[in-house]
């Protein structure tokens, strides 16, 4: 905790520098970026295209994205709040997730009885509007976001979880999309989870084959190669559509009883620092960046 306070006293950018050699073991090169991670870091210091405001503004990415594929290719918003008794005070189902429009990993389902909205969750939902979450790790596109709560439909597949999916996208190209179940989205209280059960994964190339792309923090899931084609094509369709305007997106959706959905927009994962891939594949990643 000490040695974390005195990296915060330096520089912007040598703070994130310190932080990324602590996770990662070697420190970024920012002068000549050339990892994915690294340029994901360089983009945090330097990039300040105002469509980074847009995808990090989870109101504003779902109207970027109706406008650009359709209403009906996003998880419908229900309600949307400054704060969480506004919100609760409009109509919403038994089931629904809450979320904040203006940071990362924020969101909670909310379902009587198995997750009420008791004291833990309100108690969570007002945290999150109390926070600037640009300050974390100077993630730009958040700064000035406004803090809002928004309530958006649940959404399942085949009366279970739905698989999620993720792409890498370059200039409207994707050259990767990981498919994953992770364990941790439906817990009772996801802030109160000291050992989240680990993430299933798999990385598919842009052509839909099986990458060997293994993360130990997650678990190499190869049976995933087995879903259905079809809407994995669709979502990458998709996913180039969204991310055509930008040098780099990542495009996060669902494969749900509704189809395939586009749930959020994404320009800097993990803020870099937690993208810990491999590092010939933070390199192969990286070298589709103009």
């Amino acid at each position: 905790m000490a040695a974390r306070r005195l990296v915060g006293l330096l520089p912007q950018r040598q703070q994130l520098s310190t932080l990324y050699r602590q996770v990662n073991g070697a420190a970024p090169d920012l002068r000549r970026p050339r990892l994915l991670s690294e340029r994901i870091l360089h983009r945090m210091l330097t990039d300040r295209d105002p469509l980074l405001h847009t995808f990090c503004d989870k109101i504003a990415a779902k109207e970027w994205i109706v406008a650009r594929i359709g209403a009906d290719r996003t998880p419908r918003t229900l309600a949307v709040g400054d704060s969480i008794e506004s919100l609760t005070a409009q109509p919403l189902p038994e089931r629904w997730m809450l979320k904040a429009s203006h940071g990362c990993n924020w969101f909670q389902l909310v379902a009587a009885p198995t997750h009420p909205l008791d004291a833990a969750v309100l108690e969570e939902a007002r945290r999150w509007l109390t926070c600037d979450y640009a300050d974390a790790f100077q993630e730009w596109g958040y700064r000035g976001v406004p803090r809002r709560l928004l309530a958006e439909e649940f959404l399942s597949f085949a009366d279970g979880q739905c698989l999620e999916m993720s792409a890498y996208c370059f200039r409207g190209r994707v050259r990767g999309l990981r498919l994953f179940v992770p364990e941790s989205a439906l817990v009772a209280h996801r802030s109160t989870q000291k050992h989240r059960p680990r993430t299933k994964e798999l990385f598919l190339d842009g052509d839909l084959q099986p990458l060997p792309l293994v993360r130990p923090q997650h678990d190499h899931w190869p049976a995933l190669a087995g879903t259905d084609r079809q809407p994995l094509e669709n979502f990458l369709a998709l996913a180039g559509a969204l991310s055509a305007a930008t040098s780099f997106l990542r495009v996060d959706g669902f494969l749900s009883d509704r189809g395939v959905l586009v749930g959020e927009l994404t320009p800097y994962p993990g803020a870099g620092i937690w993208l810990r891939m491999p590092r010939p594949w933070d390199a192969w990643f990286g070298a589709f960046w103009d």
